[in-house]
């Protein structure tokens, strides 16, 4: 009698012990995922704020990653030199990376830096990247909207959190803003170099 109390006694504490454990592992990668939604958010928010145009986002060549790119005029940008800035989602290796390079013909691209890991894919044609075009009836600057999820979805732990981005030197008359047959393509992209969506 006394060791079957002592076995249920033993469960119990197990039990409530890997509870704990299991919580404040959730609680670790929440906090986690979070801080670093909130360093990528504020990495586009110095990047595209000053954009004066922002691509329709789409995938790649190979449909394994999902693209956006956006252009910093010379007299907004840190360098005096209009920047091209691309961000990527890589959903094969749930990884968020972007590079920036001069707006010069003859610039070589630059590799990808991952800004942030364990993305999880919530699908849907665009995830991450939403574009809301500029327009008379609307906003009459370009808005970039990023929805991030990261995290371990294993264990039912991470950050889902979205912003939208407004591009301060964008308008109506931004070349990538018009999309005449409304296929969700820029007709006149910006920062287009051969390969850069791969």
């Amino acid at each position: 009698m006394a060791i079957g109390v002592f076995m249920v006694f033993i469960a119990m504490i197990l039990t409530t012990t890997v509870t704990l454990a299991q919580s404040a592992s959730r609680t670790q990668i929440t906090a986690e995922a979070s801080n670093a939604a909130l360093t990528v958010f504020g990495s586009f928010d110095r990047q595209a704020r000053y954009a004066d145009a922002i691509n329709f986002p789409g995938d790649g060549a190979t449909g394994g990653s999902r693209y956006i790119e956006f252009r910093t005029p010379g007299n907004s940008s840190a360098s005096g030199v209009t920047t091209c800035t691309q961000w990527r989602f890589v959903r094969t290796l749930g990884v968020l990376q972007s590079r920036s390079w001069s707006d010069v013909p003859g610039t070589p691209l630059p590799r990808f830096t991952t800004k942030l890991t364990n993305m999880i894919d919530d699908g849907g044609a665009g995830y991450p990247f939403e574009l809301t075009p500029a327009s008379l009836n609307g906003s009459i600057m370009q808005q970039l909207t990023v929805i991030l999820h990261s995290g371990n979805a294993y264990v039912n732990a991470g950050a889902a959190m979205s912003t939208t981005f407004v591009a301060r030197n964008s308008s109506t008359d931004s070349p990538s803003n018009k999309d005449e047959n409304n296929d969700k393509v820029s007709d006149t992209p910006v920062c287009t170099v051969t390969g850069n969506r791969p």
